[in-house]
């Protein structure tokens, strides 16, 4: 499984109208093929009743699906792959719960984190904020485009770039030669969901 090219996360946190399972269809309809579901602090009853909508999208649908945070689960499901950060189970626990094939993602936030996760064995770093994003407190750290291409430049695996990315910038973010963005108000806040991942998208077109 390849991570390269738009990167959506299903987190309806800034639309709670907006249900997980039709975000998701409308990003897949709009050439998507990378979702991860990222329900953080929800009851784990009811990340398991999504996930399990949005596996079976693939009857429909193409996609690598990731789950975020929830390991156990995301074993248990035999999702594509998983991602984490710091305060999840290390990386090695990560390899050994769901084994060679599967996705593992980590989330860094200094040059020195991506390569230590990518030591370890994370199939992919996703490396942010890039810019200030809506869904980070005022103290979460903004990295900017010249130390995302440091990452991209010091790594073998690919980098996701992520946080912030938006119409206006993302033609800097491309051009530090990511593997991947990764959007989540831009796309499932945007009042057509589907048309915004057909823009995106078409800067990965082969």
């Amino acid at each position: 499984m390849s991570i390269r090219g738009l990167y959506g996360i299903i987190d309806n946190t800034p639309v709670p109208e907006r249900s997980h399972p039709w975000l998701a269809e409308q990003l897949l309809a709009g050439g998507t093929r990378i979702l991860q579901l990222r329900m953080k602090g929800a009851d784990p009853s009811r990340v398991l009743e999504v996930a399990r909508h949005l596996l079976a999208l693939k009857e429909r649908y193409a996609f690598t699906f990731i789950l975020n945070d929830d390991l156990e689960l995301a074993q248990v499901l035999a999702t594509d792959g998983y991602h984490g950060g710091k305060e999840d189970p290390a990386l090695a626990l990560s390899r050994k719960s769901l084994g060679a094939k599967r996705v593992i993602g980590y989330s860094a936030h200094s040059l020195e984190e991506a390569l230590e996760a990518e030591r370890q064995g994370a199939d992919y770093v996703a490396f942010g904020a890039i810019f200030p994003s809506p869904l980070k407190g005022p103290g979460h750290p903004v990295q900017g485009v010249d130390k995302l291409r440091e990452v991209v430049e010091a790594l073998t695996v690919p980098v996701v770039a992520i946080g912030g990315i938006t119409r206006d910038n993302v033609q800097s973010v491309l051009a530090t030669g990511v593997a991947s963005i990764a959007l989540i108000s831009a796309l499932v806040g945007a009042p057509h969901p589907r048309q915004e991942a057909e823009y995106y998208g078409r800067f990965f077109a082969p």
